[in-house]
């Protein structure tokens, strides 16, 4: 995916107007407009990394799409800290998680 497409997923998921970005790393907002609308449009080093230390994602992401693997070791994390749980305690955040998993996915389903 492109540097484009990466951006306005981000903003998107995170629910962060244009605008708001503008101001909170200090780019006009046309020129963050323009990264959004112009498929040759990219922006400097610089600009790339303020964007993405705001959305807090790397470079590599808006470049290329790809979750570096700190998202990864983040799950990994929180699973091993997880297992430490008596089984008991562990079923219900199990039984938690495929609850929510479901309800998320026949809520999409109905869009």
């Amino acid at each position: 995916m492109s540097f484009k497409c990466n951006l306005k997923n981000e903003l998107k998921y995170q629910d962060i107007q244009l605008k708001e970005l503008s101001g909170r790393i200090g780019v006009p907002y046309g020129t963050i407009l323009s990264y959004v609308n112009h498929q040759e449009c990219i922006p400097n080093v610089y600009i790339a990394y303020k964007i993405a230390k705001e959305l807090d994602v790397s470079l590599e992401y808006l470049v290329t799409g790809k979750r570096e693997d700190k998202l990864k070791n983040k799950y990994i994390s929180l699973f091993n800290e997880l297992t430490k749980l008596p089984s008991s305690e562990f079923s219900a955040f199990e039984q938690i998680i495929h609850s929510m998993y479901e309800l998320l996915k026949n809520k999409e389903m109905e869009y």
